[in-house]
């Protein structure tokens, strides 16, 4: 990286385009990095083309969103960014003089709904200077403006916008110091369910080698009819949301790229995310109620078959991560008293083949335990963590070298044990800027460095070349047929280990 200094800030040239950074104890970190922008800007639906030079660079802003569902944990600091259906934008961290140095191109989470690369959540200060690697983080059109616009069938704009996002990553990042030979591609939740897609699709191949996935759920895209089922919904909904006071016409503009009523391309903003919130309120307790459906491209309709998938797999790495108790992050809201034995027992047979094994198994695991509890490691068994163990044995037996960890810190939040999102402070080693984050409440400021000085590693590692090794080095054991190695993240260190039996899931 050979930077020039404006106005005392270091600056980088590349496609026409000047990108001035900030400097803070030998990294530097470039803000707001305009990825794309629509070939149509008068088209909320627009595919994206590369940026104009004259509008390289922005401050920070996310896409359109309401409060998430989980700020109740990981606490609000979404909420403090001004919101713009232009936010296609990337943060990128580096070395001091960086050259050639491994890419690390993360992809949040958020239910498909909400999330973004700007929050402070993800600052990669600490990777970057620990890692020697070059950190970009992602943001991508979100909700209904991502998932249900346009003509004929889905056109899955968040997918669109990352594979955006990497072709710039791959063009670009050289002048930021980085090698677009060596790029990895890490996700967590919804963003892991797009790396792992974008994984699979020919039209991602070359852009990146590894991929590191932290809680992939199991979520198959949606059909052809489930997505119209999803679009009349949220199309009668809007009207009703129109109906009710706002404007039409307070959008991008109508374009050509218009619904087939014509209300999604020019409605306010606040009448989509009203609308879009009833449809996840219609679809609670049977799944999220707007998730990307199979377009035959990005996203085919057997994603979700890893037996399939694992034989398209254009990387050559895997590394999969999720957290003991996944499912307490969205079950937090339902009393312990209200889950009944009956209740656990019906969710068991309806998401697996032996109800019986996995109930004995839920017995064996947590004697004792209230149905609450046992309905948390069921749902966290069934989205999670098998899905997790599954593809990573298929993976192996594909040729892809994997590797599975479990996150296992609890949380000092009470019945939180170790939840959905609780492992990203510790992954990106930044505290400070998850200090209103309940999940973190109490946790000692001693075990908290200690954890993430332990976890940190595992993923710089794979980034470098591929490999999870230890802070002291050590090499995890890859998952094979003949060794199903889990590797956990405890206190007390990385600990080898044996993942679940097989259990199996109704998919």
């Amino acid at each position: 990286m050979s930077a020039n200094v404006i106005a005392g800030r270091p600056a980088f040239s590349t496609g026409g385009s000047v990108y001035l950074g900030k400097t803070a104890d030998g990294v530097v970190h470039v803000p707001g990095v305009r990825y794309g922008e629509r070939l149509d800007a008068a088209d909320r639906f627009s595919p994206l083309g590369d940026p104009s030079p004259g509008r390289a660079q922005a401050g920070p802003t996310v896409f359109p969103q309401s409060p998430g569902s989980l700020d109740w944990l990981i606490g609000p600091a979404l909420s403090r960014l001004p919101q713009n259906e232009d936010s296609f934008l990337l943060d990128i961290w580096a070395p001091e003089g960086a050259q050639d140095l491994p890419v690390l191109v993360f992809l949040p989470g958020g239910a498909f709904i909400s999330g973004a690369g700007s929050v402070g959540w993800y600052d990669g200060a600490r990777l970057a200077a620990e890692g020697n690697a070059v950190v970009v983080t992602v943001s991508y059109r979100l909700g209904a403006l991502a998932l249900l616009g346009g003509p004929g069938g889905p056109l899955n704009l968040g997918a669109q916008d990352i594979l955006q996002a990497l072709r710039w990553v791959s063009a670009n990042i050289a002048a930021f110091g980085g090698d677009p030979a060596a790029v990895t591609l890490a996700g967590h939740s919804a963003g892991a369910w797009y790396a792992y897609v974008l994984s699979l699709a020919p039209a991602a191949k070359g852009l990146f080698s590894r991929t590191a996935l932290f809680s992939l759920p199991w979520q198959p895209p949606l059909s052809p009819a489930a997505y119209e089922a999803r679009r009349e919904l949220f199309n009668g909904l809007l009207r009703g949301a129109l109906a009710d006071g706002a404007l039409v016409g307070g959008g991008t503009g109508g374009g050509s790229g218009t619904d087939h009523d014509g209300l999604l391309a020019t409605a306010p903003v606040p009448a989509i995310l009203e609308a879009q919130a009833a449809v996840g309120k219609a679809y609670a307790g049977r799944g999220l109620g707007l998730v990307p459906a199979a377009d035959g491209g990005l996203v085919p309709e057997w994603a979700m078959d890893f037996r399939r998938a694992a034989s398209s797999l254009h990387v050559d790495s895997l590394l999969l991560s999720s957290t003991d108790n996944e499912a307490a992050a969205f079950l937090h809201a339902v009393p312990v008293a209200a889950v009944l034995p009956e209740q656990l027992t019906g969710f068991v047979a309806a998401h697996f083949e032996e109800a019986g094994e996995v109930l004995d198994f839920l017995d064996a695991r947590l004697p004792g335990a209230m149905p609450h509890t046992k309905l948390v490691e069921a749902m966290s068994l069934h989205q999670f963590r098998l899905a997790a163990t599954e593809l990573a044995g298929l993976a192996d037996a594909a040729g892809v070298a994997s590797t599975l960890l479990r996150f296992s810190v609890p949380s000092t939040l009470d019945g939180a044990g170790s939840p959905h999102c609780f492992e990203l402070p510790f992954l990106f080693g930044n505290r400070g800027n998850w200090q209103d984050a309940p999940m973190l409440r109490g946790f000692p400021e001693d075990a908290f460095e200690a954890v993430s000085a332990q976890l940190r590693p595992l993923l710089l590692s794979f980034v470098a070349d591929g490999r999870p090794r230890t802070s002291s080095g050590e090499p995890l054991d890859r998952f094979t047929a003949e060794r199903p190695r889990l590797h956990a993240v405890t206190a007390g260190g990385v600990v080898p280990g044996a993942p679940e039996p097989e259990l199996r899931a109704r998919r």
